[in-house]
């Protein structure tokens, strides 16, 4: 009897292993995983390591699965938007449409190449290298030029930068001049010119200063304690100051003279020492 149980036993354990193989081919089923992979990226869209899975396990599929509708219609409408763009802000409706055909297609190679092409026209150089990467993990015939692409993308990245770099700084430059050249600088460096020097009659040697924006009378100068000098000093206004008599003084454009009229109506030339 209990040779018999073992010899039934025996005969009904290639029926056991034969019903839990199959149900363990299916719970590994490509397809299913396929599916599984593809929904999880729709819910985080910049898994790139989620794509290069869903790549890799494709190159195991035979057949491999067939495009999606959606996707090819998304493929479609980004192709028409491509044709129809003329500059490289315009290339925008096309990539968004080529990423919602990979939405629905991740494993597909033509796709990944034409949303390159277009980056590329938009200037977008790490997106485009980042596509034909996914690309070239599809294994395409074209693998080489696909790799050189990459490489020009990296060189096209590079001049972008350097004539980013080149443009900021002529911008710079630019307002630079154009700062030196407002009258507020231009009379801030005259003035400035003018700080220290010294102006001197040839009538009567009486001489005037420049001491930032006013004027002292140089008469009064050899006195020790300028914070007690009880002389009266005048504020340049543009190019003029008036004495306390208000007489009007001139400063010459070159700061070379000053021009003023005396009291008798004479003009008197104080000329820069």
């Amino acid at each position: 009897m209990k040779a018999r149980t073992i010899l039934l036993g025996l005969m009904l354990l290639p029926s056991f292993c034969a019903i839990a193989v199959p149900a363990r081919a299916q719970t590994s089923n490509p397809q299913q995983t396929l599916n599984q992979y593809v929904a999880d990226l729709q819910s985080n869209p910049n898994d790139t390591a989620l794509r290069e899975k869903i790549i890799a396990l494709v190159q195991t599929m035979s057949p491999p699965p067939g495009i999606p509708e959606e996707a090819r219609r998304h493929y479609v409408m980004a192709q028409a938007f491509k044709e129809k763009a003329t500059v490289s802000t315009g290339f925008a409706s096309a990539i968004e449409q080529y990423k919602a055909a990979l939405l629905a297609a991740p494993w597909w190679a033509d796709a990944y190449e034409k949303l390159a092409m277009v980056q590329k026209a938009a200037d977008r150089y790490d997106d485009a290298i980042a596509s034909l990467n996914l690309y070239l993990l599809t294994q395409p015939a074209d693998a080489r030029d696909a790799q050189d692409e990459i490489y020009k993308l990296e060189a096209d990245k590079q001049a972008a930068a350097q004539a980013t770099a080149q443009a900021a700084m002529e911008e710079q430059q630019r307002r630079q001049r154009e700062e030196e050249n407002s009258p507020q600088r231009r009379y801030a460096n005259w003035l400035k010119g003018l700080d220290g020097a010294r102006f001197v009659s040839s009538l009567d040697g009486i001489t005037y200063e420049v001491r930032g924006n006013q004027v002292f009378e140089s008469e009064y100068l050899h006195f020790p304690q300028p914070a007690h000098w009880g002389y009266s000093t005048w504020d340049i206004h543009g190019n003029t100051f008036s004495d306390d008599k208000h007489h009007t003084f001139t400063i010459s454009d070159n700061g070379s003279t000053i021009t003023g009229a005396t009291s008798g109506g004479a003009t008197r030339v104080y000329t820069r020492q």
